[in-house]
């Protein structure tokens, strides 16, 4: 989702109008208008200002960046947003102790999360995130196919790769 339907949505869950917003951060309520439309993108500082006066996260007005855990964590909030309870979680304890600690490739390193955040990722029971939702489901179960064919050397990095710039016009589903 753009940043300009996500300063919209917020403002409006905030029952304030473009004008109260406009003053807040020193704006006109034009100025939030054409934010709001798309036709000017506000630049870092103004974001702050925005996120503060609408009191939120800055990164929950944020146009999405992969390499940063926060920002996914906020796709997925948004996606939520759109089609509620398509998201279910569950964490999974394992009887067995041996296998309490994390067996993944990802196993010895912290997760970043923002910034200088991190999360460790060591002797956590897994979070699973789950979807009733048959398209995603479909989807996801297709990514941990290659994933798991990745990981068991049954395909290179290379083809993962190639597998997921062409999705989902390459066997995807």
């Amino acid at each position: 989702m753009r940043t300009c339907e996500k300063l919209r949505r917020i403002r409006q869950h905030r029952k304030m109008t473009q004008k109260e917003l406009g003053d807040a951060v020193g704006l006109t309520a034009n100025r939030i208008a054409q934010y709001e439309m798309g036709y000017r993108e506000p630049k870092a500082p103004l974001l702050e200002k925005m996120a503060e006066a609408l009191r939120v996260s800055k990164l929950a007005l944020l146009e999405p960046n992969a390499g940063n855990l926060g920002s996914v964590m906020e796709t997925l909030f948004w996606v939520e947003e759109e089609m509620p309870g398509v998201f279910h979680f569950t964490t999974i304890e394992f009887d067995d102790p041996d296998r309490a600690q994390d067996t993944s490739p990802y196993a010895d390193c912290d997760a970043p999360l923002h910034g200088d955040l991190t999360i460790p990722m060591r002797f956590a029971p897994p979070t699973v995130l789950w979807t009733e939702n048959g398209l995603l489901d479909k989807f996801f179960r297709k990514w941990g196919e290659m994933q798991a064919a990745l990981y068991h050397g049954e395909i290179t990095r290379e083809q993962y790769f190639e597998w997921k710039l062409c999705w989902p016009d390459k066997d995807a589903v």
